[in-house]
């Protein structure tokens, strides 16, 4: 009976439905929450609402029942205080930007991990204004530090994370997904799992101050899934929410083919074999439908872009140092020592210094970062995913049983039945005894684990290996012990074996480079075994053709060696795809990987290719220009190419630059799994870079290939044996090849066209092109002169312009699903749902009917802003030889500034087709109603729970667009026309305006503009003070200002007037104006363009009241320095030159003032570091970095220009980053006045070249500064010595600040000791007079005797400390020099003996001059490898003069 009552009992519980999610969150406290400030109006009724609920015995949510009055109290104070339109539209902004954001990254790494719940009960999102860390910054629109970047530096903690309510998008506004959307997205999810894993996770050792790498490894991870399942637009929200589309939603996450790889088996039951189950290298390997649309780009290949951007940037940072720096020593400090010194098998607590790197502006946690996404890499494609998954789930269990006093892990015991039932079947007595079997490898890992503490360097590295097996274990040996200097052999020779995974890796100084060249030729007889040719026997032989790749490492000074198998992939014509496993040779020698047999046909035969050349009379090449009869571009001659740029036959690039391969060979690919992720060149024909353009599946390899294509053809490049192919110049296919890329649909009609993603990089690669076959001249003309600037100009005519007028950007595009008629329109990704575009249907009865009996719409967001924005950064980056931009680029980019703002209605529909879509809507609401379903599907694009607001409606914010234009004018290069004077029989500069002029008016106007909406901004935020909203508008005052400073600069240092006026009026000089010279004459258009060439310009703008943003007033001090810098350039100025001083003084006043951010604080540091160096002005970082809130994009054009990196060759990028008088004059007058300021600040005090209110001058800043690092409050400039003990310094609890000027301090003073300094504190004679006084004299510093007997107390104290720094960066250094050394013993050991051609030949350590320094490592290496003779005699022949031999 009790069993009886008890099942009742269970049927009942049963019977109860669950409790709903609104139960779950007022009753437990479950969910998900987002808090953001009251408006003001309300703040009042909310404390009083607070009083109430304190009056009651408990804090739970009361009953419903029991809340009658409250509920008529929230009536009255709702009737008494009416929420506004724009209360309500506060809301939607957080509602419709957070549904379901962090809950798909929580339940992804519960998934990942395996799970059954989450780590916390509820997760709350805390939305403040300008919220900021105070070591730090979580501001995701940050004012100019890269490390102030939501990828480095957040605010998370167990159970939520504190945002920046400025990065939501302004109240009835949306922000475009690639332009705030993204960062807004991805921010959210990165302190969802970062607070996650740093909460569970525990380290090893006693590192609690450098926190190692591991944690970062583990977060990269996790965001790696998080970018493939949910990194594309329309993948990562919830019902509502602007990330959030239906069709892309079901292919999101778990769903999604780019995580398919799960669920993942911590304990496999069978030997899986030879082949790792997550193997996928060749799921990418031919593009599909499910690389994107022309205007959707897809996950997988924006995430394997992101990651290439992510290596160009960690590669800049690696290339411009020699050798390992001290700590914080340099205007970058020391980046590199940051993974070596807080790794975990070396202790930052110990050390010391490991914290001081780590919080560095220029290193430290941002190299950590971008580190560990290349390492990422290397683990996934070394151990495999499944096996990384597993590793990560190993540490967090341990660390739970470790929690719960566990000492291992112990499995149910297993079920007896079976062995029962298998001991009774036995005829021949009790089974024998069965040996027990072996604790798994995963339990193995989580004991060892338990039993230390914590996952270490040492450990993660252990599990890793015994997880992956004896299959992986090729990949992952290495060496986990550091090589040190005084280690020897038995030889007594320096241990040079290179450390291998996971040391080179981790810290290593640099990544691999390697050059490779395919070579085709006729095998003549040969055995083939395997693919691979063999020598001929008597018995048999095969004749056909066979593919020779020759290899050679490059190993820069400073860089390690790295060696060990890796994956040359060939793919032939038809289908064809074979892969072979080679080794790269641990002593950085030069190595032949064939001969390989080609099996496949030729892509064009030499019929073919003479047909096409026209040599044949009568052939098709002979007349196809008559069929054309077209125009060319610039209208001065006939091609077979029409005004619209397509051929006049209709072929396309690729089509036409098939017919220059005679070879079976489509392309050739190293190292496609990753295993290495380094830079890796290689020389094959430029057909085979066309064929994997447009047909490798990967985008990476694609951007590679565009890379390869714009330095095409190179001056070394042997040609084919034909010069045209139908009328089309050989040497023009390659940029004509990514022309057709960039354009698209309308130069297509044989292959699927790119995604806006590979588009965008595909119009930078064209201007790299172009600089690279640019004419000598600004002013030449001609069809062949401008190619790749036309071909950009004609997409923008194509897609934007409409009779002479720059139309608007529309964000959106509609799609239909199995629509009632037919139709060839663009189908989606997914061809299975039969989705269509909308704007495909040209007739309108065919599009009426489409929406009438569509079974589904949506709308999507159309990218091809992102391609707009390429375009005009590529336009604006075109120059001649000479240096020179070409007068079409000024009209151009003055047409785009005179145009709106750039910016359309959300849906270009007719009102026709909107009402006829809502009442459709409408019905099919009341429908399902009526049936009792849920609506769910219908009302996906409202924003709940308001729900009378419809996402798609919402207008998108186009101040990326407008901000793009403008820094797109800092690289423009112009002078005034030259005239020939007539009396003197000379040029000289024409007295007409200089050609900035209207750019420099356009700027001038989006600037006033910009403020005056900023004051409006902020006096409309005092009003509500919630802070919601207004980050996204950040972007456009920096760039004007940049721009407009850039310009004025520009006009000035190009214009003769103004330096024969600085010459003739010395005294014109001043602080207030600092430029040299007066002001021009009356003839000037606009006195607004003299104004921007004058500090006090800036200085107003950084002090106006109400207080603007950080970014513009980064950008003001900025341009103030760029202004002060500029002013000492001229050296036959008899005054001292202290522009520079100036600026730094400004600088550190603003740094010191209460009211400034901690955000701003640090960039106006990064930029006292740029002044210094002479890099203010080329380097352009508020207008590059400020707003956007995006590591990856920001950090690339920051360090990598405008353009890009290149494939390692010539680079059209480099032409942008020189600063000389020809290419930058701008920057160039930059940087001659701050290196003749530098010059006084070390040397003044030195002797009596500088009077002495210099030298009390500079001694003074030096106090200021020197007192602001110790973390003393120091008020202002003006009372340095006004010292208060009762307040901390801006330095006190700000490290990443204090490194910061800690930097700047040693740069200007790399001894650590100020002369003018000393010199001021040796007029001790002088103290307490007049003088004295007068000169400032007083507000220096003086050491007395008890400070100095401390300092020498300090000195001892911490020698123990400094010896194990001491060796620690010597022990980095040796791991440097490793690879130079181990080359001097592989020459003392030749014997004359080396193999021919220079195969098997170590080759020597290459330097890193100026061309590596700009990128062009590939042709740094070939240029002093040739002058040393190690190019390899004809084997360096078969890669630079016969690569691909199809011709």
């Amino acid at each position: 009976d009790e069993d009886e009552e008890e099942e009742e009992e269970e049927e009942e519980e049963d019977d109860e439905p669950p409790p709903t999610i609104v139960e779950t969150a007022m009753k437990k406290g479950e969910g998900i929450r987002q808090l953001y400030f009251a408006p003001k109006d309300e703040r009042s009724f909310i404390h009083v609402r607070a009083m109430q609920l304190m009056k009651r015995d408990s804090f739970s949510y009361p009953e419903e029942e029991e809340d009658d009055d409250d509920d008529d109290d929230n009536e009255e104070v709702e009737t008494t205080t009416p929420l506004t339109q724009g209360k309500k539209q506060i809301k939607q902004s957080v509602l419709a930007s957070t549904i379901g954001v962090p809950n798909r990254a929580l339940s992804l790494m519960r998934d990942t991990l395996a799970l059954p719940t989450y780590r916390y009960a509820c997760y709350t999102q805390i939305w403040i204004p300008h919220a900021e860390k105070s070591s730090g910054g979580a501001d995701s629109t940050c004012s100019g530090a890269l490390h102030l970047c939501p990828e480095v530096n957040m605010n998370c903690f167990l159970g939520g994370a504190i945002l920046n309510a400025n990065a939501l998008p302004p109240p009835g506004h949306r922000l475009p997904y690639y332009a705030g959307g993204r960062a807004l997205q991805f921010a959210q999810a990165r302190c969802a799992i970062r607070g996650w894993i740093v909460a569970a996770l525990p380290l090893g050792t006693d590192d609690d101050v450098g926190q190692g790498y591991l944690h970062t490894l583990i977060e990269a991870f996790f965001m790696s899934l998080y970018e493939r399942g949910y990194g594309s637009f329309g993948q990562g929200g919830g019902r509502g929410s602007f990330f959030f589309v239906k069709r892309f939603a079901i292919n999101s996450g778990l769903n999604s083919p780019n995580l398919d790889f799960f669920p993942i088996a911590n304990i496999e039951e069978e030997d899986l074999g030879d082949v790792p189950i997550d193997e996928k290298s060749n799921d990418y390997l031919w593009r599909s439908a499910t690389n994107g649309t022309e205007s959707h780009t897809y996950s997988c290949d924006e995430f394997a872009i992101r990651h290439l951007l992510t290596k160009d940037i960690l590669e800049c940072m690696e290339r411009t140092e020699r050798s390992v720096a001290l700590p914080s020593k340099g205007w970058q400090g020391s980046r590199l020592s940051a993974t070596f010194l807080t790794s975990n098998s070396t202790s930052s607590s110990a050390v010391g210094c490991g914290a001081t790197d780590l919080v560095h502006p220029m290193g430290g946690m941002v190299y950590r970062s971008l580190k560990c996404e290349i390492l990422r890499r290397v683990i996934e494609g070394r151990a495999g995913v499944s096996n990384f998954v597993r590793v990560i789930r190993v540490a967090f269990i341990a660390a739970l049983l470790a929690d719960m006093g566990k000492s291992k892990l112990d499995l149910p015991e297993e079920d007896k039945k079976e062995e029962k039932k298998k001991g009774s079947s036995s005829d021949n007595g009790p089974p024998p005894d069965i040996p027990p079997k072996p604790r798994a490898p995963f339990l193995l890992c989580i004991d060892e684990l338990i039993k230390k503490g914590g996952v270490t360097h040492t450990s993660f590295t252990r599990c890793l290996r015994v997880l992956s097996g004896h299959i992986r274990e090729p990949f992952l040996h290495g060496s986990l012990v550091d090589i040190e200097r005084g280690e020897r052999d038995s030889r007594e020779r320096h241990l040079v074996e290179p450390e291998g995974f996971p040391n080179s890796y981790v810290r290593g100084a640099s990544g691999l480079y390697l050059r490779a060249g395919a070579h085709i030729e006729q095998a003549g007889a040969s055995v083939v075994n395997d693919g691979v040719a063999q020598p001929p026997s008597a018995s048999s032989a095969v004749k056909g053709i066979q593919l020779h790749v020759l290899v050679e490492p490059v190993v820069p000074e400073g860089g390690c060696v790295f060696g060990g198998p890796i994956t040359l992939r060939v793919v032939e014509n038809e289908g064809a795809c074979r892969e072979f496993q080679r080794a790269i040779p641990v002593d950085g020698s030069r190595i032949d990987w064939g001969p390989i047999f080609l099996h496949a046909q030729p892509v064009t035969h030499a019929k073919q290719q003479t047909a096409a050349s026209g040599s044949i009379e009568g052939g098709s090449g002979s007349s196809s220009a008559e069929k054309a009869g077209a125009v060319g571009a610039m209208g001065t001659a006939a091609t077979i190419f029409g005004n619209d740029i397509l051929h006049g036959g209709g072929y396309q690039a690729l089509e036409l630059i098939r017919l220059t391969n005679r070879s079976p060979l489509l392309w050739v690919k190293i190292d496609p799994q990753g295993l290495y992720s380094g830079r890796i060149s290689i020389f094959q024909q430029d057909a085979c870079f066309a064929e994997q353009l447009f047909h490798d599946g990967d985008a990476a390899s694609q951007l590679d290939a565009m890379r390869a294509l714009a330095e095409r053809p190179l001056n070394i490049q042997g040609s084919v044996k034909i010069a045209n192919v139908y009328d089309v110049p050989v040497k023009e296919l390659p940029v004509r090849v990514l022309g057709d890329c960039l354009r698209g649909s309308p130069a297509l009609h044989s292959d699927l066209p790119h995604n806006p993603a590979v588009r965008a990089q595909a119009a930078l690669a064209i201007a790299q092109w172009q600089n690279n076959k640019a004419p000598n001249s600004r002013d030449a003309v001609g069809v062949d002169s401008w190619l790749g600037l036309n071909i950009l100009m004609q997409y923008f005519k194509e897609r934007y312009y409409s009779h002479g007028v720059v139309m608007p950007n529309k964000f959106t595009r509609m799609t239909i699903k199995n629509p009632a008629s037919g139709g060839q329109g663009g189908n989606t990704e997914g061809a299975s749902d039969a989705y269509q575009y909308l704007d495909t249907f040209a007739d309108k009865e065919e599009r009426e009917r489409a929406l009438k009996f569509a079974e589904e719409i949506e709308t999507e967001e159309d990218e091809e802003y992102r391609v707009r924005a390429a375009v005009i950064t590529a336009a604006a980056s075109v120059r001649a030889k000479d240096g020179m931009t070409p007068p079409i680029v000024l009209t151009f980019l003055e047409a785009i500034l005179h145009s709106s703002d750039g910016s359309s209605a959300s849906n270009l529909i007719s009102p026709e087709e909107n009402d006829l879509i809502r009442r459709r809507e409408k019905r099919k609401r009341i429908k399902r109603d009526n049936e009792g379903k849920n609506d769910s599907d219908v009302s996906s694009r409202q924003i709940h729970p308001n729900g009378d607001v419809n996402v798609d409606d919402l207008p998108y914010v186009s101040s990326s667009l407008v901000a793009d234009a403008l820094l797109a004018l800092c690289y423009i290069n112009v002078r005034p026309a030259l005239i020939d004077d007539p009396e003197k029989g000379t040029q000289i500069q024409s007295k007409e305006d200089h050609p900035v002029l209207p750019l420099m008016e356009a700027c001038h106007r989006w600037l006033d503009w910009e403020l005056y909406r900023e004051s409006i901004r902020c006096e409309t935020e005092m009003e509500t003070m919630t802070g919601v909203g207004g980050g996204c508008y950040s972007t456009i005052a920096p760039c004007a200002i940049t721009a407009l400073c850039s310009l004025a600069l520009l006009r000035q240092s190009t214009t003769d007037a103004y330096i024969e006026e600085g010459e003739g009026n010395v005294e014109a000089k001043s602080t207030d104006c600092p430029l040299s010279g007066t002001k021009r004459k009356s003839h000037d258009r606009n006195k607004k363009s003299e104004e921007a060439a004058t500090a006090q310009f800036y200085v107003d703008i950084f002090d106006s009241r109400p207080i603007r943003s950080d970014a513009t007033r980064a950008a003001a001090a900025q341009a103030l320095a760029c202004i002060c810098c500029a002013a000492d350039r001229l050296e036959y100025f008899s005054a001292e030159p202290v522009g520079l001083l100036t600026a730094l003084e400004f600088m550190l006043e603003r740094i010191l003032e209460p009211t400034t951010s901690p955000s701003l604080r640090q960039t106006l540091a990064s930029l006292m570091l740029d002044a210094s160096q002479g890099k203010v002005c080329s380097l352009q970082r508020v207008a590059t970095i400020a707003g956007r809130g995006d590591l990856c994009t920001s950090g690339v054009r920051f360090m990598a220009g405008s353009l890009g990196a290149s494939y390692g060759g010539d680079n059209g990028s480099a032409l942008l980053m020189t600063v000389s008088e020809a290419t930058h004059p701008a920057a160039n007058a930059v940087n001659d006045g701050a290196r003749r300021s530098l010059s006084l600040l070390q040397r003044c005090g030195r002797d009596m070249t500088y009077g002495e209110a210099a030298v009390a001058r500079v001694a003074t800043f030096a106090t200021v500064l020197w007192r602001t690092i110790n973390g003393e409050h120091v008020p202002s400039l003006s009372s340095s010595n006004g010292k208060n003990e009762d307040f901390d310094g801006v330095c006190a609890f700000d490290g990443h600040l204090r490194c910061a000027l800690l930097a700047l301090f040693q740069w200007i003073w790399p001894k650590g000791s100020c002369n003018a300094l000393l010199r001021v504190q040796l007029w001790g004679n002088l103290e307490g007079t007049d003088r004295y006084r007068q000169i400032g004299a007083d507000e220096v510093m003086k050491t007395t005797k008890e400070e100095k007997e401390a300092a020498a107390a300090e000195e001892v104290m911490f020698h123990d400390l400094a010896k194990t720094v001491s060796f620690e960066i010597d022990r980095q250094k040796w791991r440097g020099e490793m690879a130079t050394k181990a080359y001097e013993y592989s020459r003392k050991d030749d014997k004359g003996g080396a193999a021919k051609d220079g195969i098997g030949q170590p080759l020597s350590v290459v330097q890193k001059d100026d061309a590596w320094k700009l990128g062009g490592w590939a042709a740094s290496a070939t240029q002093q490898r040739r002058a040393k003779g190690e190019d390899g005699g004809s084997a360096g022949t078969k890669i630079r003069l016969r690569a691909g031999g199809g011709g």
